[in-house]
């Protein structure tokens, strides 16, 4: 892995940290989520603009749409049960809007449902038709009493974004993580062949 990765790791470390322990939401199981993406898009002069996309903008722009002002409290979550990114508020985590959902596609799992492969279809914004896909790696952690301890996320997006107002279409590709604790990232970067990043 090179320095750059490790830099981004660090900084998934460091976000994540006071996410520790378990899942922070009651009735659905919510993780705290990191996205970076690279969104491609054109100009008026025809030009192509390449724009980083983080946890920041899907919180801002979720807030905009909604007509939030205070962003405080605040917070992007993948839902496990709902299998989709959320972005949530205040300590009871109630649902202010998803950006991307997944469903369909193909999952293979492990005999004992510890470890997924997932390659699902992505729905930006609310969209009824898919707008790309999500290769992803998911992993549960068990105590020995066979209940769950831990969780883990790890993939690729890839999907478009429509044209909207004076927006025009874009398309993204990037990384999403989600985990109940930190210490789990670095058992799933040993292995580079896991490793997702944005270069």
């Amino acid at each position: 892995m090179n320095r750059n990765n490790h830099i981004l790791v660090w900084t998934m470390v460091v976000s994540l940290s006071s996410w520790l322990g378990a899942p922070c939401g009651k009735a659905q199981e919510l993780y705290r989520a990191f996205v970076s993406e690279i969104c491609i898009s054109t100009n008026a002069s025809g030009g192509l603009v390449y724009q980083p996309i983080g946890n920041r903008d899907f919180i801002r722009k979720c807030a905009h749409d909604h007509g939030i002002t205070n962003l405080a409290g605040l917070s992007l979550v993948y839902n496990r049960t709902a299998n989709a990114l959320q972005v949530v508020s205040g300590t009871n985590h109630d649902l202010v809007c998803t950006p991307l959902s997944f469903s369909g596609g193909v999952s293979l799992s492990k005999s004992n449902y510890t470890k997924v492969e997932r390659l699902e279809f992505v729905y930006a914004e609310g969209n009824t038709m898919a707008n790309g896909t999500l290769a992803a790696t998911e992993r549960s952690f068990l105590n020995p009493s066979n209940q769950l301890s831990g969780f883990l996320l790890s993939g690729r997006l890839q999907y478009a974004v429509p044209s909207a107002g004076t927006n025009g279409p874009a398309i993204c590709t990037g990384s999403i993580f989600a985990s109940s604790g930190f210490t789990f990232f670095f058992n799933d970067f040993d292995d580079e062949r896991n490793w997702s990043g944005t270069h």
